[in-house]
């Protein structure tokens, strides 16, 4: 349950992030916030993610007593990588600018180290990437149904014939099953959705964007 509970805010936009999966949703307070959270649904490594997680208590320079709460905290399948415990920043925020936040920052690392945890900052500059971008394409073709027979074409004309464009592999299995481009595109991006298809969704995902088959997990 969050240390701190999350009110309605009229400066800036708060709401709960759907996670899919039968997860429960978070909670977040910004925009920047929502956006780091999709790419947390999206990361198919990611099993948990928790809004205001711990509070931490430390002191300040002159020696007052201080509390301190982190946005989320991250945790990953297999448990690589470690958790992290997160804080969401612009990084033109002034207090981070300045430097006032680097006490609670040690705090924050401090206590994370003893968990087993690690502890990071992260902005708009990590966060509003094409990979963003990619992800908010691919979310909602996640879980949509692709006929056996279209799966299994795409797959085979993949293993074959290696790396292809988005563009030249719908048309290949398009024009073998007798279909067109655009009925084709929704399975495809589906498979990329759900990483049997790979892409590099760290560049712009456009149709002369290259795609491969999934490497098959070991048993």
């Amino acid at each position: 349950m969050p240390v701190r509970k999350i009110g309605l805010c009229y400066r800036s936009v708060s709401g709960r992030v759907p996670m899919g999966q039968g997860r429960p949703g978070v909670q977040v307070e910004s925009t920047l916030e929502r956006d780091f959270a999709l790419l947390c649904r999206f990361d198919s490594a990611v099993v948990g993610i928790e809004e205001q997680p711990v509070r931490i208590e430390y002191d300040d320079a002159d020696g007052r007593a201080r509390s301190y709460v982190p946005d989320f905290l991250v945790t990953y399948r297999g448990g690589r990588p470690v958790p992290r415990l997160v804080e969401i920043k612009y990084s033109t925020d002034p207090m981070l600018v300045s430097g006032q936040l680097d006490g609670r920052f040690a705090a924050a690392r401090t206590y994370a180290r003893r968990q087993g945890w690690r502890f990071q900052v992260v902005t708009e500059r990590e966060i509003r990437t094409p990979r963003l971008e990619n992800a908010t394409f691919l979310l909602p073709f996640r879980g949509r149904p692709v006929a056996a027979g279209l799966r299994e074409a795409l797959r085979s004309v993949l293993r074959k014939g290696g790396p292809n464009s988005v563009a030249s592999l719908a048309d290949e299995v398009a024009a073998a099953l007798g279909l067109s481009r655009p009925e084709v595109l929704p399975s495809l991006w589906t498979l990329v959705a759900e990483f049997e298809v790979t892409a590099d969704l760290d560049c712009p995902l456009t149709m002369s964007a290259l795609v491969t088959p999934a490497k098959e997990k070991r048993p």
